[in-house]
C-alpha cells in the first residue's frame, strides 16, 4: 500500500516523497511560497553528547562502495522509474534536501559559504584556513610519534607553541609533487566553503628535530618498542634528503576537538542528533563531485574525511572535515599514474568496453603524457578533460545522486575563482620550478572554464536575483565571468501573478530586455491581475531566459513577494 511521507529539515526545503514498500521514490514537492527571510543557517550545532568513534573496516567499505551499493542502485525500482524521465530532462534522483528557497546551501557544520556568494581577495584565498603560518620555528620540533608502515613514512611533531602537526613526505622520486598538491587543493576547497585542516609546505634540517623520550613504534608483528634516534634517521633516509641538506614536507596541524572517525558518504551518523539529512542527499557532498573532477581528487574514500567533536560558543557538536589532499592535481601516494580520475580501481564497465572494442577504441587516459621538464607535475591536463567522465578510485554514493542542479551549484562556485585567486593559491605550494606553478595555475583555470561552460550550457547561469524599486535585476554569470567572449547575450522575460502554492495566473507576453533587469511596471501594464494584486496572488513569478545566438535557454524563475518586495524563491 502506498503512503505519502513528508519530511521537513530545519526550515530548509520541504520534501514530499512518494514511497512504496518496494522503495520507489518518484515525487518531490516544493514548499509553499511565504514572505519570510531566506534560511541561510542550518541549526545543526546543537549541544550533543560525544558520539562514539567510528573505525570502518576498509575491506568492507571497499566492497560496499565498489559492488553492493552500485548493484543496489542499479536494481532500485525508484531509480529505474526516474531514469525513464531523464530522456525528458528529469533527474534520476530527487533533488538535494538541504537547500534553501534560493536553491543555495545554508551554512552548517558541513559547509560555509565563501567565494560562491561573497567577494574574496586573492590573499584571502591563499591564506585559506590558516590561523598561523605553520609550525613555530623558534625552537626545535619534538617528534612525539612516528609512522613507519604504509607507502610513505612520517611522524608527528609538537612545536614550541604546543601545537601538534602531522609531517608528511612526498613519494620517493617525486619531490614536491604531493606536498604542493595537498596544500593547493586544501586552500581551494576551503575557499569554496569546505572544512579542511591547516596544511603548509615546510622545509627543515635534521638538527631542528629532537626525539621525545616516550615515543613507541609498532613493529610489523604488532609488538611495540621504544623509538630510537636511529629509527628517526631511518625514516628520514627512506624519504630522501634534498641536495641542500633539507627535507621538504607537508605539515598538517591537528584539528581542534576530539576525532570521532570518518563520515560515510551515505546515510547519517546515528549517534549524532544533528545529522538529520542523509549524506547522499546533501548538496555540498553531491556537488563535491565537480570539485573532485576539477582537482583530479580521485581518493575520496571515507578514510579521507574526519568528524571532530568540537566546542564552540558553549555548544558541543560534530564538525565535518575533508582531509589529506596529496592524491590531487595528478599526484598520488606512489606517484602519478594515468588512469587516476578516469577509471575505478575495479572498473567492470571499462574492462567490458575494452573487450568488446577489441583494441579498436583507445582509452582517453592512454593519450596522457607527463609535461616535459616538470618533474613536480603529474598527469594533470585540460586538453582531454571531461568533467562528467571523472571517476574516483571507488564509486561514491553521494556522487551517484548528483543532479544537474548540484552541478550548476558547484560550477557557479568554481567559476568564481579568478586567475588571480588560482595563482595566489598555487604559490602556496612552493614549487621549486616556477614553470611548474605556471602549469598548475593555467590547467586549473582551463579546467575551471570547461566545468563552468558545461553546466552553464545545461542550466542558464542567470542568478542573484534582487528586487529594486520597479525592477527585478539579475546577473548573467556566464557573461560576467568571461565564458562566452564571442557571444552577445539577449534576454527575455515574462511575468505572472502566483499563489503561495506556486500556481500561476495568466503569463504576459515575452518581453525582450535591454539589460539584466525586468521592469515590473511594464509587465503590470500588460495584465490586470499583476497591476491589481489580490489576496489570492500575493507573489509574482518572473521567468527569464537567455540566448547567445541560437535558441532560447531553459527558464529560471524568481518569485517576488508583492507586499514586501523581496525575492523569496528561485526555480531552475
Amino acid at each position: 500500500m502506498a503512503a505519502i511521507r513528508f519530511r521537513h529539515v530545519s526550515g530548509l526545503k520541504g520534501v514530499a516523497t512518494f514511497c512504496l514498500t518496494t522503495g520507489l521514490t518518484v515525487a518531490v514537492a516544493d514548499p509553499p511560497l511565504r514572505e519570510a527571510p531566506v534560511v541561510w543557517y542550518d541549526d545543526d550545532k546543537r549541544d550533543i553528547p560525544q558520539p562514539a568513534s567510528r573505525d570502518p573496516n576498509l575491506m568492507r567499505d571497499a566492497l560496499e562502495a565498489s559492488f553492493f551499493r552500485p548493484i543496489g542502485r542499479l536494481v532500485n525500482p525508484g531509480r529505474l522509474v526516474r531514469n525513464l524521465g531523464t530522456a525528458f530532462g528529469a533527474d534520476h534522483v530527487p533533488p538535494a534536501v538541504n537547500v534553501n528557497t534560493l536553491d543555495e546551501v545554508p551554512n552548517s557544520s558541513w559547509f560555509t559559504n565563501r567565494i560562491g556568494l561573497f567577494p574574496m581577495t586573492a590573499g584571502e584565498a591563499a591564506r585559506g584556513p590558516m590561523t598561523v603560518q605553520g609550525p613555530d620555528r623558534s625552537q626545535s620540533w619534538t617528534v612525539i610519534s612516528a609512522k613507519t608502515e604504509g607507502v610513505t613514512p612520517g611522524f608527528n611533531i609538537r612545536d614550541a607553541g604546543g601545537d601538534v602537526y602531522v609531517i608528511k613526505f612526498d613519494p620517493p622520486g617525486y619531490s614536491g609533487m604531493a606536498t604542493a598538491a595537498g596544500v593547493i587543493s586544501g586552500r581551494i576547497l576551503h575557499t569554496a566553503g569546505y572544512n579542511v585542516p591547516e596544511d603548509v609546505v615546510v622545509t627543515f634540517r635534521r638538527d631542528e628535530l629532537v626525539l621525545a623520550g616516550d615515543v613507541e613504534l609498532t613493529l610489523p608483528d604488532g609488538t611495540r618498542r621504544a623509538m630510537t634516534t636511529a629509527d628517526l634517521e631511518q625514516i628520514l633516509e627512506d624519504v630522501g634528503v634534498s641536495p641542500d641538506g633539507t627535507w621538504r614536507a607537508l605539515a598538517s596541524k591537528f584539528l581542534k576537538g576530539t576525532p570521532v572517525g570518518p563520515f560515510d558518504w551515505r546515510g547519517t551518523r546515528h549517534d549524532d542528533p544533528n545529522d538529520r539529512v542523509r549524506h547522499e542527499d546533501r548538496r555540498e557532498l553531491r556537488g563535491f563531485r565537480m570539485f573532485a573532477a576539477w582537482l583530479c581528487h580521485f581518493d575520496t574514500k571515507q578514510g579521507n574525511t574526519l568528524d571532530m567533536y568540537v566546542e564552540e560558543g558553549g555548544r558541543r557538536f560534530v564538525r565535518h572535515y575533508f582531509i589529506d589532499f596529496a592524491s590531487t592535481l595528478g599526484a598520488g601516494a606512489l606517484g602519478p599514474f594515468p588512469t587516476a580520475c578516469y577509471e575505478y580501481s575495479f572498473d567492470f564497465a571499462a574492462m567490458l568496453e575494452r573487450a568488446v572494442a577489441l583494441g579498436l577504441n583507445e582509452d582517453p587516459w592512454r593519450r596522457l603524457e607527463l609535461p616535459p621538464g616538470l618533474d613536480e607535475v603529474g598527469y594533470f591536463e585540460s586538453e582531454i578533460f571531461d568533467p562528467m567522465a571523472f571517476k574516483p578510485l571507488k564509486p561514491n554514493a553521494a556522487f551517484a545522486n548528483f543532479t544537474r542542479r548540484d552541478g550548476y551549484w558547484a560550477a557557479k562556485i568554481i567559476s568564481a575563482f579568478t586567475d588571480q585567486h588560482l595563482e595566489a593559491i598555487v604559490a602556496e605550494g612552493r614549487y621549486r620550478n616556477p614553470d611548474a606553478a605556471r602549469w598548475i595555475a593555467q590547467v586549473l583555470g582551463e579546467r575551471r572554464d570547461e566545468i563552468a561552460r558545461y553546466w552553464f550550457d545545461v542550466v542558464p547561469p542567470l542568478d542573484f536575483f534582487t528586487y529594486e524599486s520597479r525592477f527585478v535585476r539579475f546577473h548573467d554569470l556566464g557573461a560576467e565571468r568571461g565564458l562566452y567572449p564571442d557571444m552577445a547575450a539577449l534576454y527575455r522575460a515574462r511575468v505572472a501573478a502566483a499563489t503561495p502554492e506556486r500556481r500561476r495566473g495568466r503569463w504576459t507576453d515575452w518581453m525582450e530586455l535591454a539589460g539584466q533587469a525586468v521592469d515590473l511596471e511594464a509587465a503590470a501594464a500588460r495584465d490586470e491581475i499583476i497591476s491589481r494584486p489580490t489576496g489570492e496572488y500575493p507573489f509574482l513569478a518572473v521567468e527569464v531566459q537567455v540566448s547567445r545566438g541560437s535558441d532560447w535557454s531553459p527558464s529560471v524563475t524568481a518569485y517576488v513577494a508583492r507586499a514586501g518586495g523581496r525575492v523569496v524563491a528561485v526555480e531552475r
